[in-house]
């Protein structure tokens, strides 16, 4: 009897999977049957399309809530039918004309990346009725493959787009009274930025940090190559060590100092952490945290955190506009300045130092904290070390040379116009590079003798278009290595100026950016809340 009650069960249940295949797809289809996501791009063309709204802005129409995507809107006529593209490959957890009612249809895609990681996409605002069906749920869909149209919906046609780790058959409300990041949600712009980078060439490892909004200081590179850094949360600040290879060592919660900690600094013992409130407690580099002492005085996170050098001292600069001069050994404030804006570049010369500030302002000050001069520029600008031991200011003016008692005369005549997102490098043999407001990079000709001079013949020039924020550029063995606050990566070869391989992760204007090519051929970059581990040669592809 319980024999034949067993049958009769197993007929019924395989008549219901036969229903639901029928219904639902293919339900072999699973994730690891659909692949793992190798490469990943935006769900429209973003040569005609424009994020509007983007990702955590609060939306007057929706209360203030905050916005849990990006909405991307096209031309004027044209968006209305676009295609709607798969971000990456994955398989289809909900797929429905009708998902959002009025709102139109939603279609929700699961990815699995190499890391074992798993995201859902989502895409809103869709339509069937120009001839492009919706994919049935569980099909394995290819990045790139038309999953459906942007239909004629409020207050205009256009597509919502997310990204998110939770959630993946209900679609979402596109907006929340949380913070999106804290349900899950992720920035979509971020997302494949990053995941694009990752996904190529040279990527030897990653270390995500906590804070979304990004760490505020640099790491600090120990001998070994291994990196003491800070990973801060909303509510604690932390302390780690990378090996090498980018594996976390160890970490320790901080409890020194009042709210998360503000900024690092080289240290005899490992690392020197400097808290918002002028507590700085020494970090030994096997974790051991030795004792902390209070200066007295409150530093500004607007600031650039990263601390200047001068000599032994390092300089901060204040919530109430001045700059502070500490001597770490002796555990004191040595100077202060005041009527000091914000740094937000810097660069030291053999007997003086010169400071670029948030004011557009260029000082030049000696080691004990007396200003030399004070100029006026139209925007910040790119300083440098120049070969006569004076400073190079490359601004908007051009390229001028800084001497010990502030005088300023022209180094380069007809230079490109520098400004914010300038930069400049001498190499060992006296070439000259610049990279100019216009986001070109050019190279000059070497200096006779190592001797300045005001005329240089231009050898070639490579437009770089796209490139934003604070730039650095640097020269490692031949290749010249551009890097930006906003994530952009370029290796280009110095003696012709054939770009080599180009990358882009997130990063924006608040940003800090920070490398270092080590002995072991691995180039460490920090952008904003991650490090990356680059093998410099992978990286460099046809110029490796």
């Amino acid at each position: 009897m319980h024999f034949r009650l067993n049958l009769v069960w197993m007929a019924l249940l395989g008549a219901l999977m036969v229903a639901l295949s029928a219904r639902l797809g293919p339900i072999s289809a699973q994730p690891a049957q659909c692949g793992i996501a190798q490469t990943i791009n935006f769900p429209v063309d973003m040569t005609r399309f424009t994020a509007v709204q983007t990702f955590g802005a609060p939306s007057p129409r929706h209360q203030g809530r905050y916005h849990t995507g990006e909405d991307y809107y096209g031309p004027r006529g044209a968006t209305y039918g676009a295609f709607v593209y798969a971000a990456a490959a994955g398989r289809v957890t909900f797929s429905s004309p009708n998902g959002w009612g009025r709102d139109g249809g939603v279609v929700i895609i699961e990815h699995t990346f190499p890391d074992g990681s798993i995201a859902y996409s989502q895409y809103g605002h869709l339509t069937d009725e120009t001839g492009i069906e919706f994919p049935a749920v569980f099909a394995c869909i290819r990045e790139g493959e038309v999953i459906a149209t942007i239909g004629d919906v409020r207050p205009a046609p256009h597509l919502h787009f997310e990204i998110r780790t939770r959630q993946p058959n209900i679609p979402g409300p596109g907006y929340t009274w949380a913070d999106p990041r804290a349900e899950g949600w992720r920035d979509p712009s971020k997302f494949i930025r990053n995941w694009q980078t990752w996904l190529g060439e040279g990527i030897a490892w990653r270390l995500d940090l906590a804070d979304e909004a990004g760490p505020v200081t640099p790491p600090v590179e120990l001998d070994d190559h291994s990196l003491i850094y800070i990973d801060s949360t909303r509510d604690a600040g932390r302390v780690l060590r990378a090996t090498p290879d980018g594996r976390v060592l160890w970490r320790v919660l901080l409890e020194a100092g009042d709210g998360a900690p503000l900024a690092l600094a080289p240290h005899d013992s490992g690392a020197l952490i400097i808290f918002a409130d002028g507590t700085l407690q020494p970090v030994h580099r096997d974790g051991s945290l030795q004792p902390a002492w209070a200066t007295g005085v409150t530093l500004s996170s607007a600031a650039n955190p990263t601390p200047i050098r001068a000599g032994d001292l390092l300089l901060f600069s204040t919530p109430d506009e001045a700059l502070i001069a500490l001597d770490a050994a002796a555990q004191t404030v040595r100077w202060r300045l005041d009527d000091v804006a914000p740094v937000v570049r810097w660069a030291a010369a053999d007997t003086f130092f010169g400071v670029v500030t948030a004011a557009d302002e260029l000082l030049t000050l000696s080691p004990q904290g007396t200003l030399i001069d004070r100029a006026r520029l139209r925007e910040p600008g790119a300083l440098i070390p120049a070969p006569d031991g004076g400073l190079w200011a490359y601004i908007s003016g051009g390229l001028w040379s800084i001497d010990p008692g502030g005088g300023w005369s022209l180094a380069l005549y007809d230079a490109p116009p520098g400004g914010a997102s300038a930069a400049v490098t001498l190499g060992p043999d006296g070439r000259l590079y610049l990279f100019s407001s216009d986001t070109t990079l050019y190279a000059y000709e070497r200096i006779p003798g190592g001797a300045p001079t005001r005329d240089r013949d231009l050898l070639w020039q490579t437009a770089l278009p796209g490139v934003a924020g604070q730039v650095d550029l640097a020269l490692y063995d031949g290749i010249l290595l551009l890097t930006s606050s906003h994530g952009h990566i370029t290796a280009v070869r110095a003696a012709g100026g054939e770009v080599c391989n180009r990358a882009h992760i997130f990063g924006n204007q608040r940003a800090r950016l920070w490398h270092s090519f080590g002995a072991d051929g691995v180039l460490r970059l920090f952008v904003a809340d991650q490090i990356l581990g680059i093998d410099w040669d992978d990286f460099l592809l046809a110029c490796g």
